[in-house]
């Protein structure tokens, strides 16, 4: 029996060494098309993306809080005139 049939015929997970997965079968990986190889990239980030730990939240300070108070406020047209003003500077 060849190592081919015999890896389709056995149940098993995914090879996975050096946090790469490996399809087992090279028949299989050829015949991916470029849509499930698309898929299969993206659902793997997502997984690994959802095994990672968590952030924790950053915690403000007292002073950092006081600090954010004290800032200055600016209006909606300024605020408009300046992010304007960026995107003009960029497109240069």
């Amino acid at each position: 029996m060849s190592t081919e049939a015999l890896l389709r015929q056995t149940i098993h997970p995914p090879c996975t060494e050096d946090e790469i997965l490996e399809i087992t079968v090279p028949a299989d990986r050829a015949e991916l098309t470029l849509g499930d190889r698309l898929s299969l990239r993206l659902g793997l980030w997502l997984l690994l993306r959802a095994q990672r730990s968590p952030r924790r939240a950053r915690t403000l300070s007292h002073e950092d809080v006081m600090l954010l108070r004290a800032r200055p406020r600016i209006t909606e047209h300024e605020a408009i005139s300046v992010l304007t003003f960026d995107l003009q500077r960029q497109l240069r």
